[in-house]
């Protein structure tokens, strides 16, 4: 998975506003300084948030940063979102259009509704599960959901249930209580906060209808350029398809949707993939579909996707599948 670069730069300039510098965690993570992060950059492999992430709990030296980073001012300066939240008219706004507007900075919103009277509950889905990294964004997503719900007017007897899906941490809980609040129930299989559902509809006192829809026309219009560049690559990878056996260079694939070699590339790298990736993607797809079909033996099918050789279309199907083509294909029809 990649995800916009958007998060390392937050989590650089948290540390920063928090009083721990960032400079060692940039360093370790191959950067600088905080400006060679850029936000609207390419998209960037999920394992180094991960990375990331560890580095900022090592070099704060505590376990609990979540609870500061969750509802720190550095999440008020980058991003589509702020003004969103900012401006809604409800907190249902607000968990939809994070919803929607996910896609502008991952693949997928860290909070769903579950809205089934007579509470609601936010599920916390962390983008990174495991270890103590993903203790830290689902801490950090949990802190943020008990910030919205604050802001859209909730107080103790509102939040019912907070479930933190990690041991009670040794000599924290006064800590976790004056972040989250005393309904905590650690250990648990999932994340999540489950509240009173009046607060959903409940109109927002900060809600500004006219900065709400620039900010909703800001969000829709780059949400629009990311489908954009999801449709270049469904529109090359078809393209590639009808193209076998014959494995076209990327130059003709940029003529095919109209764009240069350069901004396709660009657009490519912006949703974590390549042109070979497309390539590879399409030659897969392609021979799991003949293969599974049991027309041509797998010479045939190596040749009508290109590859010079059997064995080196053996070598591809089996980094792809763990498997070679015939004992895919044996498995197919058990």
């Amino acid at each position: 998975m990649h995800i916009s670069p958007m998060h390392l730069k937050i989590l650089a300039y948290t540390l920063e506003v928090e009083g721990h510098g960032a400079s060692a965690v940039l360093q370790r993570c191959g950067y600088r300084v905080l400006d060679d992060i850029d936000e609207e950059g390419d998209w960037v492999p999920l394992a180094r948030f991960d990375e990331m992430m560890a580095a900022a709990l090592e070099h704060t030296g505590d376990p609990a940063f979540a609870l500061v980073a969750g509802k720190s001012l550095a999440l008020m300066r980058y991003g589509h979102m702020v003004p969103l939240v900012l401006s809604a008219p409800s907190l249902r706004a607000v968990i939809q259009d994070l919803d929607r507007y996910a896609a502008l900075v991952q693949d997928r919103s860290e909070l769903q509704l579950e809205d089934a009277p007579p509470h609601a509950r936010i599920h916390v889905q962390p983008l990174v599960s495991g270890g103590a990294s993903g203790h830290f964004r689902a801490e950090f997503a949990v802190t943020s959901a008990i910030q919205m719900l604050r802001f859209a007017g909730a107080d103790s007897v509102d939040i019912l249930r907070i479930d933190l899906g990690l041991p009670e941490p040794s000599g924290l809980r006064a800590r976790y209580e004056a972040a989250l609040g005393n309904r905590l129930h650690f250990g648990q299989a999932e994340w999540g906060v489950v509240f009173n559902r009046a607060l959903l509809d409940r109109p927002l006192p900060a809600h500004d209808p006219v900065a709400y829809s620039a900010a909703r026309t800001r969000a829709e219009a780059a949400l629009q350029a990311v489908q954009s560049r999801s449709d270049v690559a469904e529109r090359v990878r078809q393209w590639l398809v009808a193209e076998f056996p014959r494995v076209a260079a990327i130059g003709e694939a940029a003529r095919h949707v109209g764009v240069s070699e350069r901004t396709l590339r660009r657009q490519l790298s912006a949703l974590g993939t390549s042109y070979m990736e497309l390539v590879q993607q399409s030659q897969r797809l392609m021979a799991e579909q003949l293969l599974a079909e049991r027309r041509l033996s797998i010479k045939q099918v190596a040749d009508e996707l290109g590859f010079a050789s059997v064995s080196t279309f053996h070598r591809a199907f089996r980094r792809w599948t763990g498997h070679t083509p015939a004992t895919w294909q044996a498995d197919q029809g058990a």
